[in-house]
């Protein structure tokens, strides 16, 4: 099972469930796709959708999984990488309407230049991709806390 991801945020992200849907009748993804669509208005014709899930029920998905296709939103992909799924990021362009500015392909690179994920921008770049993701090498991901966390509970261990 591939399981698709867009995230809550109030913009739809149609692009990716349309190169996903091509994928499908191309016959590059035989298995069973299930997406978490959030306010995508796009109606799938190949796969199944649902528009909003709890933290438990997106574990599922993800646990279940061979490979996750995702946004570039950094819950969304730290969330799968540290269930040890290979992901596949789509970012999310302004220019189509599907956020506010750019932020997404920085965040996509940040996390493809350390070696965590692929990012896939088209068409030919996803059909490459689904098929061998799981060949291919990532650097393990480790959540690293963060100053602010280690400040505050320095703090409170000092009181």
């Amino acid at each position: 099972m591939i399981f698709a991801i867009v995230g809550t945020q109030r913009f739809p992200f149609n692009r990716m469930f349309e190169l996903i849907d091509e994928a499908i009748e191309a016959g590059i993804i035989e298995e069973e796709v299930v997406a978490q669509s959030g306010y995508t208005e796009y109606q799938p014709r190949n796969f199944t959708v649902i528009p909003f899930l709890t933290q438990e029920e997106m574990n599922e998905y993800v646990v279940r999984s061979r490979c996750i296709i995702s946004h570039a939103g950094v819950g969304s992909i730290t969330n799968c990488l540290e269930r040890g799924k290979p992901v596949i990021v789509i970012p999310r362009r302004k220019e189509w309407g599907e956020h506010v500015d750019d932020h997404q392909l920085e965040i996509s690179k940040v996390f493809q230049d350390n070696g965590y994920v692929a990012v896939a921008e088209s068409q030919a770049e996803l059909q490459k991709l689904v098929p061998c993701i799981e060949e291919l090498t990532f650097q393990p991901y480790v959540r690293k806390q963060s100053d602010l966390i280690s400040s505050i509970k320095n703090y409170v261990n000092s009181l």
